[in-house]
């Protein structure tokens, strides 16, 4: 009967609307954490382990942890009353919502803080032990709850919540602006990437202006409680349709697939700067060798001959198909990827886990800055000292 009765109760025209948005909003929640952790999923172990991937799956899981939260929320909203008429205690739903909160917010701050701390653990150590044991403190204080249903204990201003309230704040300003120093500097994507993230993180934006809104004003009879949920249900729908727009996450991994950089005189293939990223490990580049070269339309075909002789080797390739006809873009060395970027004298080699489009834009400046900054480079006499190829380096990768 208790449940008949909550069924036919009697809701305002605004609370109605809230409810049904609230339905709509945890399914939208839910299907969009579940596309995020598809990409994730789909991804080979090795990849997995990426900071990119790291942090999708993990605002993964706290999006469809925010849409399980909602759940209890929307009974602690709507049926809490009507339920306690009828002798249930549902007070141990308030700190149930914090403890799912903590369990959002806590793992996020930590694995951000683990990306953008490395070197110094004792932070990230702090903070999971602080997270651990709010978690904890909570899960204890749902039971204690349950069997004491004193509204006092789980006030918002008593001496039990407020430790926890900053907590949650704290690692609230974690969280999002860890989020985006990752995606948007740290993991540096190349700039429709980067705008695509940008508007993605205007969404969240959004949906925390509306949830403010929804918060402050809930009331059965305000309409600027329905526009809050509106407008909280627009962010996410934007953040959902600008992440899923990112055709991949390898985007974002650019960095830790980066193996060996050369930078050469094109004509001569004399070495001008080497740098190692990581150690290649036996028979990685075993396998078929595959090229890929853009050849302008207003330019006949090379000789066919030319071509032949330039699969002999690296070397020649360069020589006879990347000169004026056409330029070499992209080898296929079993597992890994050699880019090629040239400019007028400077030719740029990236040895890479994938021929992903931001380490082209990225060789494209570096070429544009080496001849820049070496104007005579064409007349170059073998002489390494009057070559200042690392400063750039740094300014373009990032390392």
């Amino acid at each position: 009967m208790l449940f008949i009765k909550n069924l036919n109760h009697s809701f305002t025209t605004i609370e109605s609307l809230v409810l049904l948005m609230y339905g709509g909003f945890i399914l939208l929640l839910i299907l969009f954490g579940w596309d995020l952790l598809t990409k994730y999923v789909k991804a080979d172990k090795k990849t997995r382990r990426d900071p990119a991937y790291k942090i999708f799956f993990i605002i993964a899981v706290a999006v469809i942890g925010y849409g399980l939260y909602t759940i209890p929320a929307t009974i602690n909203y709507f049926f809490k009353y009507d339920f306690e008429g009828e002798g249930f205690n549902l007070l141990w739903l308030i700190p149930l919502q914090y403890f799912l909160v903590l369990l959002i917010i806590i793992p996020i701050g930590y694995v951000c803080l683990l990306i953008l701390t490395k070197k110094n653990k004792i932070i990230v150590y702090s903070a999971a032990l602080i997270g651990i044991f709010s978690i904890i403190y909570m899960f204890v204080l749902i039971f204690i709850v349950v069997n004491n249903p004193n509204p006092v204990i789980v006030s918002i201003g008593s001496a039990n919540m407020i430790p926890i309230a900053i907590i949650i704040a704290i690692f609230g300003i974690i969280d999002f602006f860890g989020l985006v120093y990752i995606l948007v500097v740290k993991l540096a994507p190349q700039k429709q990437v980067r705008n695509q993230v940008l508007l993605g993180i205007m969404g969240i934006i959004i949906a925390g202006i509306g949830g403010a809104l929804e918060i402050s004003q809930r009331d059965p009879k305000n309409w600027w409680y329905v526009i809050g949920v509106v407008i909280e249900l627009i962010g996410f729908i934007v953040m959902r349709y600008f992440f899923l727009s990112i055709p991949s996450y390898d985007e974002f991994a650019w960095k830790s697939g980066m193996v060996e950089l050369h930078v050469i005189i094109a004509e001569t293939g004399i070495s001008l700067y080497f740098k190692s990223f990581k150690d290649l490990e036996n028979g990685e580049l075993n396998g078929d060798l595959k090229a890929t070269v853009t050849i302008p339309e207003s330019e006949r075909r090379p000789n066919s001959d030319l071509v032949a002789g330039g699969l002999v080797g690296i070397k020649g390739m360069l020589a006879e198909i990347s000169g004026d006809k056409g330029k070499l873009e992209n080898i296929e060395i079993g597992s890994k990827s050699l880019v090629f970027k040239q400019g007028q004298v400077a030719l740029c080699l990236l040895l890479a886990e994938e021929n992903l489009g931001v380490y082209h834009t990225l060789l494209e400046e570096l070429v544009q800055k080496i001849e820049e900054n070496h104007p005579n480079l064409e007349n170059f006499t073998g002489n390494l000292k009057e070559i200042h190829i690392g400063p750039l380096v740094t300014e373009v990768l990032g390392f």
